[in-house]
């Protein structure tokens, strides 16, 4: 029987995109650095018998006037504390890039406290003993960050082009940078017990096994991988092709 449930907004953590929760499957979504809950919008129908629930992030869009979080442990936590609500009875963590360390990390929390998820993809995301040697970010200025940003390929192209959508979201950008350069795997937590997709780009400069072996060393259970068409954000260059294999993966997981 399905649960149905108000859709949250407000001071939420999560948007439902003011639909109601239907159904017992849910993919919660966690975006890349600088990125909002806007790019996950038109994914709310796209999946079956599913609900889509997107992190709000605070700093942009629904939360702009909000100060951005610059540390990963607080941001953690916050997002763990609100997801509760949004939990179904067999639920997808999603993010690419910066996401994607964020919603391995809440799986680990979740799975601490006795209700994981069923399945985790992680999308455009390097393993945390990897991550854990990024630099810390510096204050640089508009020109030099966005510079970085077109040949790090940490932003779609479209974005950048905009210069003044750019300077309303480098704010965010700069605090999750200082988000990801905050961030330190704790080598006492337990490996993540739950299946994990593994998505990435086929023109990225990215090892495959290399990459399986890494995840693996925080990752008990199974691990698979699919490459896309495209550089880091092949989310947005074959977005369908990564929505059908969502839904077949979250179909499998299902079995």
């Amino acid at each position: 029987m399905s649960v149905v449930l108000p859709t949250a907004e407000g001071s939420s953590m999560f948007t439902t995109f003011r639909r109601p929760l239907r159904h017992q499957r849910r993919l919660i979504c966690f975006p890349f650095a600088g990125g909002g809950e806007s790019h996950f919008r038109d994914w709310a129908g796209q999946i079956p018998d599913a609900d889509v629930v997107a992190a709000r992030l605070a700093g942009r869009e629904s939360r702009f006037a909000e100060p951005a979080r610059n540390d990963f442990s607080a941001l953690l936590d916050e997002l763990v504390d609100g997801i509760e609500p949004f939990l179904g009875g067999q639920t997808t963590l999603f993010g690419h890039s910066l996401g994607g360390l964020l919603a391995f990390e809440v799986a680990r929390s979740l799975e601490a406290r006795g209700h994981g998820p069923g399945l985790v993809i992680i999308s455009g995301c390097d393993a945390p003993r990897t991550i854990v040697s990024a630099p810390k970010p510096q204050d640089l200025s508009d020109d030099v960050l966005l510079a970085g940003l077109a040949v790090h390929n940490v932003v779609p192209g479209e974005m950048l082009e905009n210069r003044e959508l750019m300077k309303l979201v480098l704010p965010a950008f700069r605090a999750d940078l200082r988000v990801k350069a905050s961030y330190r795997m704790d080598p006492a937590a337990r490996p993540l017990g739950r299946p994990v997709r593994l998505y990435y780009g086929t023109d990225e400069e990215f090892e495959p096994e290399s990459s399986r072996k890494a995840w693996a060393e925080v990752v008990s259970g199974p691990i698979s991988m699919t490459g896309f068409p495209g550089g880091h954000f092949f989310v947005n260059s074959a977005r369908q092709d990564v929505l059908d294999m969502i839904s077949k993966d979250m179909a499998r997981a299902r079995l």
